[in-house]
């Protein structure tokens, strides 16, 4: 178990990653060098590679600068491991003279539809959609808190501009999580659009994201940093 300092050090750099990510991210935005996807994961090299040296002491930051140049020589070649070249960033397994046949264990036995819902609602646990989704509201509701028409409430639902989650078998509820003066934050439609569904889009972007230093991306998108969020995203949703 690690030591309470441990934890504070680990903390510590894990703030500094966030804010050299964050700063990298805005000051590289308009750079059009950067394609799509690279920025965020080059801020993210950057903050993590911040965050490394913060700690060091001061004899041995002393001997990185002067080898900053073989330092620099070694990033490069490690990012280049990962590059497209099918030859490049594989790891050597051994491979066993010989392999013992296995069959498995197979699917098991057939059961009724009636059986197999008995059995799934053994493990199944029922959830309040608040409970995974945050703070939900349905349309009279938004109309009444924010103003919202209902017809521009489901303008936006159609074009997916805003994520709406089906509750029991009809009704839909929106996030409250995602409306910023009134309205949706801009970029919703791009995630709804790589995820597939606003079920998945409304999951993923709730949760904290690593590579976009450990932030929700919908308070990015509140933020309107949409290229950054929907670059992530594009890379999580569609692995090349």
């Amino acid at each position: 178990m690690a030591s309470p300092n441990t934890q504070i050090d680990r903390n510590g750099r894990a703030r500094v990653a966030e804010r050299v990510t964050t700063k990298v991210t805005d000051a590289l935005k308009s750079d059009g060098a950067f394609e799509s996807g690279s920025l965020a994961l080059s801020a993210r090299i950057a903050g993590a590679a911040a965050a490394a040296v913060v700690n060091l002491p001061v004899e041995a930051r002393q001997k990185l600068t002067k080898r900053q140049t073989e330092l620099v020589r070694g990033i490069r070649r490690l990012v280049e491991t990962f590059s497209e070249d099918p030859g490049q960033g594989k790891i050597e397994l051994p491979v066993p003279e010989t392999v013992e046949p296995s069959n498995g264990e197979g699917l098991g036995p057939i059961v009724s539809a009636d059986e197999g819902n008995r059995l799934l609602a053994e493990f199944a646990v029922a959830r309040k959609i608040e409970d995974w989704a945050g703070p939900v509201a349905g349309a009279s509701e938004l109309s009444r808190n924010y103003g919202i028409p209902r017809s521009t409430l489901h303008r936006w639902q159609h074009a997916d501009e805003v994520i709406g989650l089906l509750k029991g078998t009809r009704k839909h509820v929106f996030p409250v999580e995602q409306l910023i003066d009134g309205r949706p934050a801009r970029g919703i439609s791009a995630i709804v659009g790589l995820a597939g569904s606003h079920r998945v889009a409304w999951l993923w972007l709730r949760q904290s994201n690593p590579v976009l230093g450990s932030r929700k991306p919908i308070d990015l998108l509140k933020h309107d940093r949409v290229d950054e969020v929907v670059d992530t995203a594009r890379a999580y949703f569609s692995p090349q």
